[in-house]
């Protein structure tokens, strides 16, 4: 990993960029080829991160690229004060995916969350003049801009910002009585922000029971519901919404990564009765749906919309979790094992990346998100044969850790 090619890529991104990424792990990737990828020297590793969650169809899928070629050799961009044909293909093809409602497309994660977290206030304020809370949960990640900040409730994330925007509050993720609690003397609330599969948190799953009674207070009290699938949608779950696995509908759906298979796009789905809130200048993006980001999402989703795709992944995600849960019985430095689909967690009893590193070294790409929580992401049509090869490796990296 040392290598002239390497020292040469490290040493100009000091010199040319921003350091806000600390030390980066010490590779560069230069191509990508289904569920692998190559670094500057051509050396291969198995992609179990899918550029957090992004790569949804591994590198190369033949047809995304052939969408994607096929529209930059006709049109990229001509802004939102025309029709869009790409977005309007689109957005058929998420509500198809989804429940019956509209999409707003955005350009990211964090702005699906602004746009979401600008729409519920609407609606509040037209409600009464005073109802414009937001209930969010501790160790939520809802984006870095000042919106989705204020509304993560987590410390490391606001240090150094104040002041945040007013109008958030934080309640304990899965505890069913201190949201009844406070839905219940909360007449200024607008609407409730929640992960069900918290990524950044540690992978933390959502309970039923919790999930069924935020959705019955807030139909319960007109407040609306906002699920952030940023990192969970478009497939990661097994299913194509993580909300699905519930038995709910959201009242506005946020989402992006994934979404458009490693080209940057973000999208807002609400029901039918919200884009009203939304009238002509009230909210708006210059590159927002474009031609391009469009063709790739309506790619993406016409690839995930055969019955055989999620039913692979889910496959996968089977052969992972068994072989995951075998570990855990092995290792003891493994404390739990979590997931939904290929959305998994594996929570150690130490640090994590000094793991990460190791298996990067030995050609498998993983990640560390809450200091002691691996991340298992691949793409989500990986091939057995890969995610065999992968977890071998793991399964290597945790015995040297045993023996040390």
């Amino acid at each position: 990993m040392g290598s002239a090619k390497l020292k040469k890529i490290m040493a100009d991104d000091k010199a040319h960029l921003f350091q806000n990424y600390g030390d980066r792990m010490p590779v560069c990737f230069v191509r990508g080829e289904d569920s692998c990828l190559f670094d500057q020297d051509n050396r291969k590793y198995i992609d179990f991160f899918s550029g957090i969650a992004v790569s949804s169809l591994g590198h190369r899928n033949r047809a995304l690229s052939k969408a994607l070629h096929r529209q930059v050799d006709s049109v990229l961009h001509t802004s939102n004060w025309y029709y869009n044909r790409e977005q309007i293909e689109a957005a058929a093809l998420l509500t198809a995916a989804s429940f019956p409602g509209k999409t707003l497309f955005v350009n990211s994660g964090t702005e699906a969350n602004e746009a979401a977290i600008k729409l519920a206030r609407r609606y509040g304020l037209s409600q009464g003049k005073n109802k414009y809370r937001i209930i969010s949960f501790t160790n939520s990640f809802h984006g870095r801009t000042y919106g989705g900040m204020s509304a993560t409730a987590q410390k490391k994330i606001h240090d150094g910002f104040g002041p945040l925007l007013p109008g958030f509050t934080y309640l304990p993720f899965n505890d069913t009585k201190a949201f009844a609690k406070e839905m219940k003397k909360g007449r200024d609330i607008c609407a409730v922000m929640i992960e069900l599969i918290q990524g950044e948190g540690g992978i933390q799953i959502a309970e039923q029971d919790f999930v069924k009674e935020i959705f019955h207070l807030c139909g319960k009290n007109a407040v609306l519901t906002i699920v952030d699938e940023v990192q969970t949608g478009v497939g990661r779950t097994g299913v194509m919404f993580a909300y699905q696995h519930y038995g709910v509908v959201p009242d506005i759906l946020t989402m992006a990564k994934g979404l458009g298979g490693g080209v940057p796009v973000g999208a807002i789905h609400a029901k039918n009765f919200l884009p009203e809130f939304f009238p002509r200048g009230v909210h708006g993006t210059t590159f927002g749906g474009n031609h391009l980001a469009c063709a790739a999402v309506a790619a993406v989703l016409r690839q995930m919309a055969a019955k055989s795709f999620l039913r692979n992944t889910r496959a996968a995600s089977a052969f992972i979790l068994g072989e995951l849960a075998r570990m855990k019985k092995q290792f003891g430095f493994i404390k739990d094992v979590r997931g939904m689909g290929l959305h998994i967690g594996i929570e150690l009893d130490r640090p994590g990346t000094p793991l990460v590193v190791r298996a990067l070294e030995k050609g498998l790409v993983i990640n560390c998100t809450a200091d002691t929580v691996i991340r298992i992401m691949p793409p989500l049509n990986i091939p057995p044969t890969i995610a065999k090869a992968g977890m071998k490796i793991l399964e290597g990296i945790f015995l040297e850790e045993k023996q040390q």
